[in-house]
């Protein structure tokens, strides 16, 4: 038969405790380090907004300043396009909204030697001469004020903003005036002064305040990232068989104190309910063994009847029952007291051969394939025989007579025991190692043999699994055994070889 291979062990699916509810599907879990950096870029772009509507109220709550800005900006845009040799009348509040924005230009610095060089909608700017009067009574005093404007100028009032600019050699006396906002001139200086004292100091101190922010965070941090790790060897510890060890609390904020203390107290007690619950198991099933082993006794002494049959059978699977209780409570504390490094290979082929003979009566052959190495992994040689005895046992009373069990060791520390039996339903896979749980085609035992190599294998940091045979009805077993602590699991490919254990054996 061609060798028998199974998965690597880093492809192994995590072991569900059996008799625990199916685990809800994983959802993405962030750490709190990124909880924190993401609420505190909320928090500073709402400090980023509010900063801006705060700018934006404060010049809104000054009419006059943001007039006096928007007749000065027209004021600058008029005397660059005289400067340049353009026409300023084309510009785009003069020309679209005619009756609402104007401007008037002077030459030369002197007053009294002014002269009209431009003029744009002049209805909306006072009359160049008084009544009676000459061009030079017109009065030129720089910054702003507020012309109340007449009932035949069309407007209640209007802003008029004067200023003097000098370019290129040339004086410049610029007036310019609006009656109302309809271009919304105002919203581009509010669009700048936030520029300027809202989104460049942000983009230029943010990034540094957030990084300084984040590193405090992540070593204010450090105490809960290390109880963490921590608290992740509890659970394995408990899985192992150990007694965990508590978390410390020097050096904790009051707040994770409180938390660590709690956790503390909650797996000692934990602890103590585990020791508790092996004793009584242990003890319940020293009680029994004597009272069973009589009653099998007395029932020999029964004239032979199938009644004598049936109660002998019960009775003997009573007393298995009770074995296996007995180890599996002992199993536990096998593992605390022996743990070592140890050959996988010699311990399963002396199961294979203890179990020759019922495999014989059965006309089965049992065949062993095995690494030229040893395979080492940490743990207890008895426990070990158990788990694998179980699920060969099982695999020989399922199969059909004159068949063959296939039993392979790989290098990882992978057992897999292939059967002919009835093979295990789709539904039972997940259920076949619970606790006192018997599927239908499986009957006959008292379900806690599978439990039982479950927890052998978990206490040996591995997990066990159940699948369909390959190329033919029946099921394949896989035990994957922990690596010792200072190997890494060998998932290279295994040259095996092939031990045919007869029928003839014994």
């Amino acid at each position: 038969m061609p060798a028998l291979t199974t998965e690597p062990a880093a492809r192994e699916p995590a072991a569900r405790e059996p008799g625990s509810p199916q685990p809800a599907p994983q959802q993405p879990v962030r750490s709190l380090q990124r909880i924190l950096a993401f609420r505190i870029v909320l928090v500073c772009l709402g400090a980023t907004v509010a900063l801006t509507a705060y700018v934006a109220a404060i010049y809104l709550m000054d009419l006059a300043e943001l007039r006096q800005r928007a007749l000065a900006g027209m004021a600058a845009s008029v005397v660059e396009e005289l400067a340049a040799g353009r026409n300023p009348a084309l510009l785009p509040p003069f020309r679209d909204y005619p009756s609402a924005y104007g401007v008037r230009v002077f030459n030369r610095r002197s007053v009294e030697n002014r002269k009209l060089v431009a003029e744009v909608n002049p209805h909306l700017l006072p009359p160049l001469t008084a009544a009676g009067g000459t061009e030079s009574d017109y009065d030129i005093t720089e910054g702003l004020a507020v012309r109340p404007l007449g009932a035949d100028d069309g407007a209640a009032d209007s802003w008029i903003y004067t200023d003097h600019f000098d370019v290129k050699g040339n004086s410049y006396w610029v007036q310019t005036v609006m009656a109302g906002d309809p271009a919304r001139l105002w919203w581009g200086i509010m669009e700048k002064e936030v520029r300027d004292h809202v989104m460049v100091p942000v983009l230029f101190l943010m990034p540094g305040l957030m990084l300084a922010i984040l590193l405090t965070i992540r070593r204010s941090l450090e105490p809960l990232t290390r109880i963490s790790r921590r608290a992740a060897g509890l659970t394995r510890a408990i899985e192992s068989g150990n007694t965990p060890s508590p978390l410390p609390v020097a050096g904790l904020p009051a707040e994770v104190r409180d938390l660590v203390v709690a956790i503390n107290g909650m797996s000692a007690s934990l602890d103590q309910l585990f020791q508790r619950q092996k004793q009584f198991a242990s003890d319940v099933a020293h009680e029994l063994r004597t009272p069973l082993a009589v009653m099998l006794l007395e029932t020999a002494r029964l004239a032979p009847s199938p009644e004598r049959e049936s109660i002998a059978d019960e009775v003997q699977g009573l007393i298995r029952m009770v074995n296996q209780l007995l180890r599996l409570a002992q199993a536990e504390d096998a593992m605390l007291r022996e743990r070592a490094p140890l050959d996988i290979v010699p311990a399963v082929r002396r199961v294979c051969e203890d179990l020759a003979d019922r495999a014989m009566a059965r006309s089965q052959t049992i065949e062993f394939d095995a690494p030229d190495g040893p395979v080492v992994v940490f743990g207890h040689p008895t426990l070990i025989e158990i788990a694998v005895t179980n699920v060969l046992d099982n695999a020989i009373r399922l199969s059909p007579r004159g068949s063959v069990v296939s039993v392979s060791i790989d290098t990882a520390g992978t057992v897999t025991v292939d059967d002919s039996g009835p093979g295990v339903p789709d539904a039972d896979k997940t259920r076949i190692f619970e606790r006192y749980w018997r599927g239908d085609t499986r009957r006959g035992g008292s379900g806690i043999g599978l439990a039982l190599v479950s927890r052998i294998v978990r206490l040996h940091d591995g997990a066990a699994r159940v699948e369909d045979r390959p190329g033919g009805t029946g099921a394949r077993f896989v035990l994957r055994f922990g690596p010792p602590p200072d190997r890494p699991a060998d998932t290279r490919a295994a040259r095996l070889r092939r031990l045919r254990v007869p029928a003839s054996l014994h």
